[in-house]
């Protein structure tokens, strides 16, 4: 129990950090509709699906939202408006699954979603991955520059010694 709550609380505070909130949300999310889509098209009830997807996800926060999501769809609500009212999961997997309720394709749409998803996860990483390499150099030049300073002081101060 208290190790829940600590993790309730750690993952909260990731999904506040810019830059791995974004990583985290979209793996996550990603994960949801992947599972739910191949779930659903499989032929499980939606809210065993739910139920089973909310196993797969690692943040707490998010399982915590989609076990709410379940209840609420048990309830009679719909899965666009339950996901909806966790305010966790982004606008247009919102609108997709809404848009796939409406037309009774919600199978396809949940894919649809689960690509955008990967594929948006996709560009962020090449983002981060563009700024990491001038980084790792600048770090890199540092540290060389550490190593060389490191030799030539002593060197420099016995020729100040002599004179």
């Amino acid at each position: 129990l208290r190790f829940e709550r600590f993790l309730i609380i750690f993952h909260t505070i990731l999904l506040q950090i810019p830059l791995i909130s974004r990583l985290e949300l979209g793996t996550q999310v990603a994960r949801f509709t992947r599972t739910l889509s191949i779930l659903t098209e499989s032929g499980v009830s939606m809210l065993e699906a739910l139920h089973i997807t909310s196993k797969v996800l690692s943040n707490s926060l998010l399982r915590k939202a989609v076990e709410e999501t379940t209840n609420k769809v048990r309830e009679g609500s719909s899965l666009h408006n339950a996901l909806e009212q966790s305010r966790l999961f982004p606008p247009m997997t919102v609108y997709l699954i809404a848009s796939g309720e409406a037309s009774g394709k919600l199978e396809q749409m949940l894919e649809r979603a689960a690509i955008m998803q990967e594929r948006e996860l996709e560009s962020l990483i090449g983002v981060i991955l563009s700024l990491f390499e001038p980084i790792l150099i600048l770090v890199m030049g540092g540290m060389v520059l550490t190593i060389v300073l490191a030799i030539l002081m002593p060197i420099f101060e016995l020729n100040q010694l002599i004179r």
